[in-house]
């Protein structure tokens, strides 16, 4: 029974699903925040910034649609990459319930995972670019996606986890809000900056989650530089950083 559940098909067909989740859930049934009920802005990006959805989307789809196919289904890559950016997916998609019901802790979670399970996604499919492993039409199906949601996990971890140490008054709004969020967007420099130092930051993966936490740092910047300038010289700041050890590294 585990050999049937965890082979090909049922992974071509659970990624299919939890990529049609990812956009549907949040879609048609994400959280819908009125006056008071919308959680803190600590580290909040500019409205524009979540328009970085659309080519997630688009690109995961694709992604999908290309592993179902017969030849793409022993692929070794496939094996290695397919589970976790499935479960990514499914991740995002659970995500849109969770936080309307007011799970704050398990929409947490499920962003948290998103995070890790995507960037272990984009870290095989980078590996294998770099190894030669994979064709171009693989690399143009794979890499946008795992590269763009694994940096953008990331990012909505951050700053959704800022929002909800405040909201749960386990940090109290103020300066000491102000600090959480610095550290967290400390850490999320220091995260692009190691992806752009490695050795596949020549990749298409590690180039898309380099310029996706460069989006949601300018987001940021935007979106805080009236409200708090801590927070937008931090995210100016983990921009330089990423930049920085990219072009070194280059």
């Amino acid at each position: 029974m585990w050999a049937a559940a965890s082979g090909d098909s049922s992974r071509q067909v659970f990624t299919c699903v939890a990529a049609a989740a990812q956009v549907l859930l949040p879609t048609f049934y994400g959280p819908r925040f009125r006056g008071g009920d919308a959680p803190p802005d600590v580290i909040q990006p500019a409205p524009y910034a979540f328009a970085v959805w659309f080519p997630i989307f688009a690109s995961s789809i694709a992604y999908a649609a290309h592993q179902a196919r017969g030849p793409a289904r022993t692929r070794e890559v496939w094996r290695s990459a397919g589970w976790p950016l499935a479960g990514a997916f499914a991740a995002a998609g659970l995500w849109a319930p969770l936080a309307r019901s007011g799970r704050v802790w398990s929409a947490q979670a499920a962003l948290m995972a998103l995070a890790v399970l995507a960037d272990s996604g984009r870290r095989r499919i980078a590996r294998a670019e770099a190894e030669g492993g994979l064709s171009a039409a693989e690399v143009a199906a794979a890499a946008p996606a795992a590269g763009m949601l694994a940096a953008w996990g990331q990012a909505a971890c951050g700053v959704n986890l800022a929002a909800v140490l405040v909201a749960e008054e386990i940090v109290p709004a103020g300066p000491k809000a102000a600090v959480a969020g610095v550290s967290l967007l400390s850490v999320l420099g220091a995260l692009g900056a190691r992806v752009a130092a490695g050795p596949e930051r020549a990749s298409v993966s590690s180039r898309s989650y380099a310029g996706t936490l460069l989006w949601a740092f300018a987001g940021v910047m935007l979106g805080q530089r009236r409200r708090s300038t801590s927070a937008a010289a931090a995210a100016a700041g983990a921009a330089v950083v990423l930049l920085a050890a990219w072009i070194r590294k280059r």
